[in-house]
């Protein structure tokens, strides 16, 4: 082959010694002469970190440690990879999970496994061919030239290449990253005339974004995920219009699509775990932090902070549903344990720990165990005193959990007084709240509750249980919507019957609300009269 690969520098990345052996002697027979071969990703990233490589072919399946696609990704956030860098994904997996998160993370090339001689040698050539016509528009980038990447790949675009596309897509990506939006729109429209390809009309609908017509992405990307589901990067623009929109509900929705399609994509499942939390649903927040601790393993997202994200998760969902929650806290536990297992040099992260441990052991009923953590992370704190948020809340949330509920109000009336003009930390506070102070907070309640309401005298049951339940998820610690729901379900039973879940649920919140629920509390009544009705509802039936 060629003797311009002797000048190329290659890596192969092979748990199986043979297969290295195999691929070696096919790529030195092609013309490459400087072949370096590892057995894992950890032994990769070193190779890398150390050596520059102009081809790397890593299989997906690397045994114990980091997989194929961690190993991509950690190249490219440690900026290992230059533009003109070649790096092939091989796989034996045919698992659609697999395969979607192999094409999402978008190698090079993608090739299953057993793998010929011929079918390597064409697909380099073909990739070796394209780099050597792009080379110097990579150079730019690489040289992080981006005009002049642009003024070369405009003048590539008037002569004869078979790259035309390549060429295209890449130019409208630079256009949009310099903010020429309307030169993008007239390379995304000219390809389309031509062939409606996904990549422009997600391109096009990008720009509508960027351009402040969020609605107008929403309308077009909904119609391109419609046609094709494994559209991937659909998805992704869809999430940022509809964040520009402040339509938090439908994002949710959106990355629940996402990750069903492609579960193992942990940057999709990292996004919906923090929207689903910023919605109170802590369930779906909890589902998706357990899946990104178990698809992340041994990856960059393999961090304390995501264990203790999860942690948090289950914690927050005892507010809605107790006994749920206590089936979840078993793995929660282990979590934990792994965590406190290690020597935090973090002393931020050891305190949360510590705390996030007092709160989850509380909540499971194991006082002592809570107690001991407690005391040790108020002594680290000098007594208590933080001037960190986040670390207040959890303090606030695990004397919660130790019934120490006077000193848990008195911290919360501090925060509130210290962020008064901080809407953002106020919206962090209203989850500890019975109500919410914040301005979104309140404007939320008050909207959700009427129509709630509204919808609860009109009999019209399922619509109530939608807004009470959109309220009781921001806001768990609201007494009087978890005590409005109940209602509801009551309503619904007495008049269509219970369909099997709405007893359950009533039976699910009434325990929750036990936890806190006191004689002296205003709500205390009703809560009582409540537990009777669903009690004669039941007999009745």
């Amino acid at each position: 082959m060629s003797s311009r690969y002797s000048q190329l520098n290659v890596l192969i990345v092979d748990d199986f010694n043979s297969f290295r052996l195999t691929l070696s002697k096919i790529l030195h027979e092609m013309g490459f002469s400087d072949v370096d071969s590892v057995g894992s990703g950890e032994e990769a990233l070193n190779f890398c970190h150390k050596n520059h490589y102009d081809l790397i072919l890593s299989d997906y399946n690397l045994g114990q440690g980091k997989n194929g696609q961690q190993f991509l990704e950690e190249l490219r956030i440690n900026k290992l990879l230059k533009p003109q860098d070649i790096f092939i994904l091989l796989s034996a997996e045919t698992s659609r999970n697999v395969v979607m998160s192999a094409y999402d993370c978008e190698p090079d090339a993608y090739l299953t496994k057993p793998i010929t001689t011929k079918v390597i040698d064409q697909r380099l050539k073909r990739l070796m061919s394209k780099r050597s016509e792009m080379l110097d528009i990579y150079t730019a980038l690489a040289n992080k030239n981006q005009q002049d990447a642009i003024a070369r790949l405009e003048k590539k675009l008037t002569e004869q290449t078979r790259y035309g596309m390549d060429c295209q897509k890449l130019l409208a990506d630079l256009y949009i990253k310099s903010h020429q939006l309307e030169k993008a729109e007239k390379i995304y429209r000219t390809v389309l005339e031509m062939r409606a390809l996904d990549w422009a009309q997600v391109g096009l609908a990008d720009v509508k974004v960027k351009s402040g017509e969020p609605a107008k992405a929403v309308e077009w990307l909904n119609k391109i995920i419609s046609e094709n589901p494994s559209c991937m990067k659909a998805y992704d623009v869809l999430s940022l219009a509809l964040k520009d929109l402040n339509d938090q509900e439908n994002l949710q929705k959106n990355l629940e699509r996402a990750v069903e399609i492609s579960p193992m994509s942990l940057g999709r499942q990292i996004s919906l775990a923090s929207v689903a939390m910023e919605n109170g649903d802590a369930e779906v927040a909890a589902n998706a932090y357990r899946k990104t601790m178990k698809f992340g393993a041994n990856s960059c997202h393999d961090t304390t902070e995501m264990k203790l994200n999860y942690v948090k998760s289950v914690a927050r969902f005892y507010d809605k549903d107790a006994i749920k929650a206590d089936e979840m806290s078993k793995d929660a536990i282990k979590v934990l344990s792994v965590i406190e297992e290690k020597d935090l040099d973090d002393a931020e992260m050891k305190i949360k720990t510590q705390l996030l441990g007092s709160q989850l052991w509380g909540l499971k009923g194991e006082t002592q165990k809570s107690k001991e953590l407690l005391d040790v992370a108020i002594d680290s704190l000098d007594n208590g005193d933080s001037n960190n948020l986040d670390i207040n809340i959890a303090m606030i949330n695990a004397l919660t959990a130790n019934k120490k509920l006077d000193e848990a109000e008195r911290q919360i009336k501090k925060l509130i007084e210290d962020y008064a003009d901080d809407q953002p930390a106020l919206e962090k506070i209203d989850p500890l709240l019975q109500e919410p102070v914040s301005e979104r907070g309140k404007k939320l309640l008050a909207k959700a509750n009427k129509r709630g309401i509204d919808s609860y005298k009109s009999k019209d049951y399922a619509v109530a249980v939608e807004y009470f339940s959109k309220v009781e998820n921001r806001y768990p610690r609201y007494l009087g919507v978890k005590l409005n729901l109940v209602q509801t379900l009551i309503g619904k039973i007495r008049d269509e019957g219970d369909d099997g879940q709405s007893k359950a649920r009533c039976l699910s919140i009434l325990k929750t609300v036990e936890r806190t629920m006191t004689p002296d509390n205003p709500q205390f009544n009703r809560y009582r009269q409540l537990q009777e009705m669903l009690r004669s509802q039941v007999e009745s039936k």
